[in-house]
């Protein structure tokens, strides 16, 4: 029943276009590695090295050069460049289908809107392919911007993969054949690895604690607590009649004094009493007056 009921579920998830095409592309490099082990098996680490540069060019901060230097030992450079810019390309959809996901959800809505997010994205879009290319080229730069902003400026994703291939094509070929030259002993890969992940890894933490969340923004500084002291504010519209508030008494409306006449003015009469007793006593001293007269 479980097993039943987890298929139906596995039926109803709905991939979207990106990561369909991601998985198709998954799915073509596993063929071709198959491939290459089944008629040459000789070059097995050349496929090894496709699949490990698949999480490395990724969103994920792994380093790919150490990768690419260790196994440029074995093999020709161009096989080195061909196989690294296969794995780049296949994770390519995955980077458009995560910034897709990204940008759909709700919690992202202040992101979009936020002045630097903006000023970003309308720089990218002046030229998108140049960019890529010298992010994708130049080691120093940090390649996962232009990775969170392309597909975020709505730049089509074939375009996209052919700047991606314009700039890994040089600077595979550049780290496959600085490998094959200089030979570094596994020891310095190890410890160059870990320089370049504790890199990253800093790198990211410092993007992520820069990020202001809005839902944090809008919330109040000090949440409203019933135990908090409520300071009553005695009326001081009237300078000259203030209002004695006793600090031990609980909080409530302040009684106030009515405001006094102006000097010269005479003072109000008494509203008439219009009770029976009243209208009585009013009739007998009438008559007293008219039997005295």
């Amino acid at each position: 029943m479980a097993r039943r009921f987890g298929i139906r579920r596995l039926r109803r998830v709905e991939l979207s276009r990106y990561w369909r095409m991601f998985v198709v592309a998954l799915g073509a490099l596993a063929v071709a590695g198959a491939a290459i082990l089944v008629l040459a098996p000789a070059f097995a680490g050349v496929f090894l090295l496709a699949l490990y540069c698949i999480p490395t060019n990724s969103v994920f901060p792994f380093p790919h050069e150490p990768g690419v230097l260790y196994v440029a030992r074995f093999y020709d450079p161009l096989w080195i460049t061909l196989a690294a810019t296969a794995g780049s390309v296949v994770v390519s959809f995955s980077d458009y289908a995560l910034v897709d996901w990204a940008m759909r959800h709700p919690r992202s809505q202040g992101a979009r809107e936020a002045r630097m997010f903006r000023w970003a994205v309308r720089w990218i879009a002046r030229a998108p392919f140049a960019i890529i290319v010298l992010f994708t080229f130049v080691p120093l730069l940090p390649l996962s911007l232009v990775r969170g902003l392309a597909p975020a400026a709505g730049y089509p994703v074939g375009r996209y993969i052919l700047a991606q291939i314009v700039g890994r094509l040089p600077r595979f070929y550049g780290l496959a054949w600085l490998g094959a030259v200089l030979e570094p002993p596994g020891w310095l890969l190890l410890a160059l690895f870990a320089m370049l992940l504790v890199s990253l890894w800093l790198g990211a933490r410092t993007r992520t604690e820069g990020e202001v969340d809005v839902a944090e923004v809008t919330e109040p500084l000090v949440a409203p607590s019933p135990e908090l002291e409520v300071v009553v504010v005695p009326d001081l519209s009237d300078p000259e009649h203030p209002v004695a508030v006793d600090p031990d008494a609980p909080a409530g409306p302040v009684a106030t004094s009515p405001p006094p006449s102006p000097p010269g003015d005479a003072p109000a009469a008494a509203p008439e009493d219009s009770t029976p007793a009243s209208s009585q006593r009013r009739s007998s001293d009438t008559a007293r007056s008219s039997a005295a007269g």
